[in-house]
């Protein structure tokens, strides 16, 4: 009876923090992703070259073979052919907690001989509280974003990988304690309003600067015929659990 208890109790706490989870992510960002056509989707790992590909992005132009080894994301979706959305260019994932962008993949086109890698990075102001919450943090979404320039990696033909993208920069966005305070109000809502409204200082109120998407560009160039087509991958951070 004592184990069984203790198990019953595991499973609502994990079903409590994926909850929550689905909901910091998903909601600020599903207006962006549109019905995917069934030229394009992300299906479970195919054989590549005698290597598994843990997903392959199928797109109309371009198929990306890409390993997994270190998220859920299989394991959750593995009875269905199409586990993510995408726009015509763009996939998009939610990362698990304890994520890694590491990750190696190939272009399954062989004609696509010339490959060009890039990443950048989106961060918004989240606001933290010393309540007891299940999740003591409030993304402000819609607000005031930074968007870094792209930087270019390094490529090797035979040995394609997705890099950590470095995200370190010294306060990136500018805002006011009466802007803050507006848009706290807007998207956290009242109550999370007030335990600041009567603070005075920006230093006393408890902000940070939250990266909320990872994105990579892949060019493709064919070297006979120079057609280019451009995908892009996109990795959501998780803000919770």
């Amino acid at each position: 009876m004592k184990i069984t208890l203790q198990i019953l109790i595991i499973s609502m706490l994990l079903f409590s923090c994926q909850e929550n989870k689905k909901e910091l992510s998903e909601k600020p960002h599903k207006k962006e992703i549109v019905s995917k056509k069934k030229e394009d989707f992300v299906s479970p790992g195919e054989k590549v070259n005698d290597a598994i590909a843990d997903l392959t992005i199928k797109f109309s132009d371009l198929t990306i073979s890409m390993r997994d080894d270190d998220t859920s994301w299989k394991d959750e979706y593995e009875e269905t052919d199409n586990i993510y959305e995408t726009r015509k260019d763009t996939a998009v994932f939610y990362l698990d907690p304890g994520y890694s962008l590491e990750r190696s993949f190939k272009i399954d086109q062989a004609e696509f001989d010339e490959i060009e890698l890039y990443g950048q990075f989106e961060i918004n102001v989240g606001i933290d509280t010393e309540r007891e919450l299940d999740v003591p943090f409030c993304l402000i979404e819609d607000w005031k974003s930074y968007t870094s320039e792209w930087t270019k990696f390094k490529v090797n033909k035979n040995d394609l990988q997705l890099p950590m993208i470095d995200d370190r920069i010294d306060r990136p966005i500018d805002f006011t304690i009466d802007e803050l305070k507006t848009a706290v109000g807007k998207h956290c809502g009242p109550e999370w309003l007030d335990e600041i409204k009567n603070i005075k200082s920006l230093d006393k109120i408890r902000t940070s600067f939250f990266t909320t998407r990872y994105i990579y560009k892949i060019r493709a160039k064919n070297s006979k015929t120079n057609a280019i087509v451009e995908k892009f991958i996109v990795f959501y951070a998780p803000t919770s659990c």
